[in-house]
């Protein structure tokens, strides 16, 4: 808000109620499924979310309004009818199906007391792209602020549900078996724990706001960092005096002037208990002043086909103007507090600076963006650890299979995977786990093996060390929302430069398979997504299952044991005598190499003298005797097999 604003609603408000204080509904909303997030039956795919009572009497909701996060309370907000909460109780709300099928979608491990409410709206859709649910009391007017407020993340399309955080409160964990209460869905295995809540949380207030100084018309937000469960209700005060309409996390005073200067603070109430923050002040600085750097870019590294972007902030009397500039010349229409390069290329590889400036002063920074070829890395094969037909595996070895997938490097020198980091087919690095080990190196023609939670031990007693290459690599991974669906899923792999999605070092996806047989990749074809064949490119059967049982895969190995790197397209180096061309290139063993020539005006390519096949590397040279006659020898190239 503008300061003149401020300044009217604080001088509005003094000796008014504080709207929503006065309910002390000890409420929270515990868990949410999206139906975009379910392995279920399509009939039974609804969302739905549940809502537990922390108070010590019981409450009657009889009137209350919910909507999700874009509605608000009167653009189709769903009226609750009769209902009460006994202290400790949960009630479960879900869209479109009833009680009975609710039940029918989550098995006998549904408490046969829970209250399941179902409702209709149109307009109310809980998105696994992010939502958030809203809750009002029976009196709330269209001002009010809810009662309930929270908000959740991407879920993409992972089966399992979002819950209260054991340390914050806030709905951002994920039902796993590690969490106290949780089961698998009858229907397909959808992982929550509809009606089972944890419980209450202290309210503290974990970052208070801090204190501000900004320039004469610049914008200050506080922000506050609370845990608890019940999630709290905000109030923002000014020098004491409560802000009407400041009811969120954060608050932003846009505009500032020397009124607004004073002490900021906040007050929760969560109706367990109420706390106010410290003061943080608002300080106004004189005008007018040069600029001075908040924020400089910094130097970045970044994959060929990736995203770059670089980030300033300045503050200064006037507001700094902005140019970005590369290897010292400006670039047009870049004038903002961020430039963005994207795609990259190697010739955008250089120097890029920053200057901010205003009548008083310019100041400048400049950083160095590094331009890297894309590795050849490639995921090479998936097995799901729910594909298994051994039931007594366990028993008789001592652990359960667990997912396993494999990474191959074709490219012809080392790579560095720290900081890199995979997701299944939600695709999201938000959500993506990031490699542990800080040395772990990919060699040229090398296969890495990642396994969910077994030891390299374990792995290799299950798959057999006689039968994997000797020294192969197998990294350990744990990380909730993670899972390899044996109804289909994929894998998604980045370096650890990328910040965009898309920007992948390789990708694949696998659709519902054979149980106990991998998908594998095709060294001769290069393609992935084929079920693992026995006896074929190194395929073979698992020793720790049980004969007969088919447990068929390759890891750490393509082609029985070696891996045939793609051929790289060489360079080469021309010289000319009176009457002779010469060509000269770096060759790689194992390939062929024909030369070819065409007319420069176009046509098509032709064949010159006998291809060359190399079993050693080394340079090749292709020799041509030169027509004097001829004006013109044309263009070349040279052919890779």
């Amino acid at each position: 808000m503008t300061a003149q604003l401020l300044i009217r609603s604080i001088l509005a408000a003094v000796g008014l109620l504080l709207m929503g204080m006065e309910v002390r509904a000890q409420l929270a909303v515990t868990e949410v499924h999206s139906n975009q997030s379910t392995n279920g039956t399509p009939t039974l795919h609804a969302d739905w979310f549940e809502l537990t009572h922390y108070g010590t009497t019981p409450i009657d909701l009889r009137g209350w309004r919910f909507n999700d996060s874009n509605g608000g309370l009167t653009n189709g907000a769903v009226t609750l009818g009769a209902l009460t909460l006994s202290p400790g109780e949960s009630v479960v709300f879900v869209q479109d199906i009833d009680a009975a099928a609710f039940r029918s979608w989550w098995g006998a491990a549904l408490s046969p007391s829970l209250q399941i409410i179902s409702y209709t709206a149109t307009s109310i859709g809980l998105s696994s792209t992010g939502d958030g649910i809203r809750l009002w009391d029976a009196a709330a007017t269209q001002e009010a602020p809810p009662v309930v407020r929270v908000d959740f993340a991407a879920a993409g399309t992972n089966s399992s549900s979002f819950t209260s955080d054991a340390k914050t409160g806030l709905l951002t964990a994920r039902t796993t078996s590690e969490v106290p209460g949780a089961f698998l869905a009858t229907d397909n295995s959808d992982s929550g724990s509809p009606g089972i809540a944890g419980p209450s949380i202290p309210l503290t207030i974990t970052t208070p706001p801090t204190q501000k100084t900004v320039n004469p018309g610049d914008a200050a937000t506080f922000t506050v960092e609370v845990a608890g469960l019940p999630r709290p209700r905000y109030q923002w005060r000014f020098n004491g005096t409560p802000i009407p309409g400041e009811t969120g996390a954060s608050l932003t005073v846009l505009n500032a002037q020397t009124q607004v200067s004073g002490l900021y603070s906040v007050q929760l109430d969560n109706g367990l208990a109420t706390l106010t923050s410290t003061e943080a002040r608002l300080q106004i600085a004189a005008a007018p002043s040069a600029p001075r750097w908040l924020q400089t870019p910094t130097e970045l590294t970044v994959l060929t086909g990736g995203v770059a972007t670089f980030s300033a902030t300045a503050s200064g009397v006037p507001e700094p103007a902005y140019q970005w500039s590369v290897n010292g010349q400006p670039l047009s229409g870049a004038t903002t507090a961020s430039l963005t390069v994207n795609p990259v290329t190697a010739v955008q590889a250089g120097q890029y600076s920053v200057t901010a400036s205003n009548a008083s002063g310019t100041i400048s920074h400049s950083v160095l963006l590094t331009v890297l070829s894309r590795p050849d890395i490639r995921i090479t094969e998936v097995s799901s650890a729910r594909t298994t037909l051994d039931p007594a595996f366990i028993d008789r070895v001592g652990f359960a299979p667990e997912d396993w997938w494999e990474i191959t490097s074709f490219s012809p020198v080392p790579f560095s995977l720290s900081g890199w980091r995979f997701d299944d087919n939600s695709a999201s690095l938000g959500s993506a786990l990031t490699f542990a080990d800080t040395n772990l190196t990919i060699l040229p023609g090398e296969s890495i093996v990642f396994v969910e939670r077994l030891t390299p031990d374990q792995f290799r007693t299950w798959w057999g060390t006689n039968n994997l290459p000797t020294g192969l690599k197998i990294v350990t991974y744990t990380g909730s929302g993670i899972g390899l669906s044996s109804g289909g899923d994929g894998l998604r792999l980045w370096n650890a430069t990328a910040t965009a999605n898309a920007d992948t070092i390789d990708g694949v996806d696998f659709p519902a398979g054979d149980p106990g047989i991998s998908f594998n990749f095709n060294p001769d074809t290069r393609e992935f997504g084929k079920l693992s064949v026995l006896d074929l490119n190194g395929v073979f059967q698992a020793p720790a299952t049980l004969e007969g049982v088919k447990e068929w895969g390759s890891p750490g190995r393509i082609k029985a044991g070696t891996i045939v790197t793609p051929a790289k397209s060489p360079s080469l180096t021309i010289t000319q005598t009176e009457a002779a061309l010469k060509v000269v290139l770096s060759a790689e063993s194992g390939h062929t190499y024909r030369l070819q020539r065409r007319n420069e005006a176009g046509g098509a390519w032709v064949n010159e003298g006998e291809p060359q096949a190399t079993t050693v590397a080394g340079p090749v040279t292709f020799s041509l005797l030169l027509d004097p006659n001829s004006a013109t020898v044309g263009l070349f190239r040279v052919e890779v097999q």
